[in-house]
């Protein structure tokens, strides 16, 4: 691939995408230890809702939210143990399980979820409409390219 002429506002795009990550990170995971949630534990949490009703296995979890397969593992015996999760074992392989998110779960989930939202409000105060919807368009975007082109 060729270098790009105008490398300043890539590096410019590099420079935003930073610091905004790690200022949202910061924030998020602030609000999440209200709830005794890392923002790993928050992220495992929001891709078992989002594979309802299917579950997934540990391993196929901790690919998807790029998290080590044994934390992922302690995660989920935690979240089993609260109620939020539940194992089931696949059929024809009594030693392989699925991992779903339980109405518990879920409702912790959404009660979380909605905690957060003022935080969204205010960051965007100010914003109209057709602005956070092209945001979130084109994160949606970079994030479809970035999940397709892991490391």
């Amino acid at each position: 691939m060729k270098p790009p002429q105008h490398i300043e506002k890539y590096a410019k795009l590099g420079t935003a995408l930073s610091i905004s990550t790690q200022l949202f990170s910061t924030r998020i995971a602030a609000r999440l230890d209200l709830f005794g949630l890392t923002e790993a534990q928050f992220s495992v949490l929001n891709h078992l809702a989002r594979r309802i009703p299917e579950g997934q296995s540990v391993t196929a979890i901790a690919a998807a939210v790029e998290v080590k397969q044994p934390a992922v593992s302690k995660m989920v015996n935690k979240f089993e143990g609260m109620g939020w999760a539940r194992f089931e074992a696949i059929k024809g392989d009594a030693r392989a399980k699925q991992v779903f998110l339980t109405k518990e779960g879920g409702a912790h989930l959404m009660s979380v979820q909605r905690s957060l939202l003022p935080d969204y409000v205010q960051m965007l105060d100010g914003w109209s409409d057709e602005d956070i919807a092209s945001l979130t368009a084109q994160l949606f975007r970079l994030v479809s390219w970035l999940d397709q082109n892991r490391l």
